[in-house]
């Protein structure tokens, strides 16, 4: 889908409600790949910080964690990912510290892919904050295009980071890109067959009712 398309839909998601207060385009120039994803346009980009849940609640938001504040519990089951735009986070499972989160990292978002309950707690370290920006995943929901083009910056979010930390395989990085890539047409095909499901299903009720 072009741009242009691209900023109709979002017109059309936003045009009854739209967050009073949402994150900055600047903001959202920060995340990894977003705007290789979405758009270099600030006006799409508005858009998509703009968009809201059926409580009028902003789905991407920025905020910031003082020292020793938890941004993730485990155990916890709920639909958010997170990007770690400045300070520092470590993840613990108990007493034990398993990591440290560095900008500008992806986090949260292997449990939220998997719907399952949060493995372990991300906290800030003692007289340190952190800044970050968060994606409620429902976002997804409000349309194919939408869900898409999230998917895809996950994608690249998480791919990106393993091949960091933990110096995935060229052949590796290639076979997930290619995994996407299979998983987005097979998508496509099974939402074409659907479409014209509904038209034979739709024909054959007027056949009839003739």
């Amino acid at each position: 889908m072009n741009e242009k398309k691209f900023e109709e839909v979002l017109n059309k998601i936003t045009k009854k409600q739209s967050a009073k207060f949402p994150v900055s385009v600047s903001v959202l120039r920060q995340v990894p790949f977003f705007t290789e994803v979405f758009s270099d346009n600030d006006e799409i980009l508005k858009k998509i910080s703009q968009l809201v849940d059926s409580e009028i609640k902003p789905y991407i938001r920025y905020k910031t964690f003082k020292s020793n504040e938890i941004i993730v519990q485990q155990g916890d089951v709920e639909n958010t990912v997170f990007w770690l735009l400045k300070g520092e986070a470590h993840i613990r499972s108990g007493d034990r510290t398993l990591a440290n989160i560095k900008p500008i990292t992806c986090f949260g978002e292997l449990t939220v892919a998997a719907s399952m309950g949060r493995t372990a707690t991300v906290e800030t370290p003692e007289a340190k904050d952190a800044e970050v920006v968060e994606i409620d995943w429902s976002i997804t929901q409000r349309d194919p295009e939408l869900r898409d083009r999230f998917l895809e910056l996950l994608l690249k979010s998480t791919t990106d980071k393993m091949k960091n930390d933990y110096v995935v395989s060229a052949k590796m990085w290639r076979g997930a890109r290619d995994l996407y890539s299979s998983c987005k047409k097979r998508v496509q095909e099974l939402e074409t067959e659907n479409e014209k499901l509904k038209s034979l299903n739709i024909a054959l009720k007027q056949k009839l009712k003739a």
